[in-house]
């Protein structure tokens, strides 16, 4: 079974190849890289509790080889001082290790989940950047007057209404054309709501 993750592409540069089906060996790294991030993970939060921090560790990042380094991503509600926290990890990891703390949508894309369309995650499958994004496109959208309906798991909003909001002005500025071509009249009277994602608009009599 061949399994590739979503990612992002160039239209102006060819797809990225597979090299081929991973090897028994390969497939053994991978599990033992697993079971070590989950054990360096449950002694970082061993030692945080031992020092009686209020820190919730997201994910931890290893890299192996003759400088190991131990990155470990974090949240927490206050200022957090782990002065000694750094050099107690470091000689149980026998790393280099270094502390991060991430806020706003990065703890979703970190752990990872599923959105309200049933997909996992735009942030932590395919969207490396995210764009600043606004109540407007909410509206724009149709969804201005349900918060719910446009906050992501990361408690901000979701970040599909910046890159879907292109399909949604192409759909409006279209509809907008045959109302006046046909009917003499504004997208907004064509009917409500308009559809964009199915490409069809109501009219009304």
């Amino acid at each position: 079974r061949c399994v590739w993750g979503p990612q992002e592409v160039c239209f102006d540069e060819p797809l990225p190849t597979c090299p081929g089906l991973a090897s028994p060996t390969q497939l053994d790294a991978a599990a033992a890289a697993r079971q070590r991030r989950s054990e360096v993970t449950e002694l970082v939060k061993k030692r945080i509790a031992a020092h009686g921090l209020d820190m919730q560790v997201l994910a931890v990042d290893l890299v192996e080889g003759d400088a190991p380094h131990v990155a470990v991503y974090y949240r927490t509600a206050h200022r957090v001082d782990f002065r000694a926290l750094v050099p107690d990890l470091a000689r149980a990891l026998a790393s280099r290790v270094d502390l991060r703390q991430v806020t706003g949508r990065d703890p979703a894309r970190l752990v990872g989940g599923v959105g309200l369309c049933g997909h996992q995650l735009c942030c932590s499958t395919f969207l490396n950047e995210v764009e600043p994004i606004s109540i407007r496109l909410a509206n724009q959208q149709g969804h201005g007057s349900n918060p719910m309906a446009v906050t992501g798991l990361c408690g901000h909003l979701m970040c599909c209404l910046r890159y879907e909001s292109p399909y949604y002005d192409d759909f409006t500025a279209t509809a907008e054309q045959i109302a006046q071509q046909k009917q003499d009249r504004s997208a907004d009277q064509l009917g409500c709501p308009l559809r964009p994602v199915c490409g069809k608009a109501a009219g009304r009599p």
